[in-house]
């Protein structure tokens, strides 16, 4: 699968990896089933199956010790006002 550069902040807390910005500088797989590469093999073809996403190659320019954002936020709980996703209550 190709890769697209992009810069991100990396929390050891939760794992959790936060995309920042795209650089646009791509890397080339050298798959035949990537429609993305330069030895892409349906060159001709329109509707192939082969993949047409982009994975990240993910730089890091913060390595945080704490949990994201979002995780801190879910943990935290809080009220069930609007706009707070609780999860499904059965």
């Amino acid at each position: 699968m190709c890769s697209m550069e992009c810069f991100g902040d990396q929390y050891r807390g939760c794992g959790h990896y936060v995309r920042i910005y795209q650089t646009g500088i791509t890397y080339d797989c050298g798959r035949p089933n990537c429609k993305l590469s330069a030895a892409h093999m349906h060159k001709t073809a329109k509707n192939c199956g082969c993949n047409m996403e982009f994975s990240d190659h993910r730089r890091v320019r913060n390595l945080f010790q704490t949990k994201c954002d979002a995780c801190l936020e879910y943990e935290g709980g809080g009220s069930d006002e609007y706009g707070h996703r609780t999860g499904r209550h059965w």
